[in-house]
């Protein structure tokens, strides 16, 4: 019979690494964003595309930023033991050295 495989991950090709890359960027990006809307409120520019486009691209940035975070909650403890792996073979390594 098969066995209770435990937690699956949520993203199984995001390591630590890659989540901050991301979390970085997409920060970059929903402040960029958050600069154009509040210049724009503040000089009262009349809202064209590019008002909107800007706002969508607000609104995806701070749900994906929602997203990583959730990933980060869930997927912690695999990255954890990964690098407590490297860390073994690590010290192996050393312990073989002369």
């Amino acid at each position: 019979m098969a066995e209770a495989e435990g937690h699956k991950r949520l993203q199984p090709r995001m390591s630590r690494g890659g989540f901050r890359i991301q979390f970085v960027l997409w920060s970059i990006m929903a402040g960029l964003q958050m600069v154009i809307m509040v210049g724009n409120l503040l000089r009262g520019i009349v809202w064209d595309l590019g008002e909107y486009l800007a706002l969508s691209v607000l609104i995806l940035a701070v749900t994906y930023r929602a997203f990583l975070l959730h990933v980060r909650h869930h997927d912690g403890h695999f990255w954890d033991e990964e690098e407590a792996i490297r860390a073994d073979w690590d010290r192996r390594g050393r312990a073989l050295s002369p």
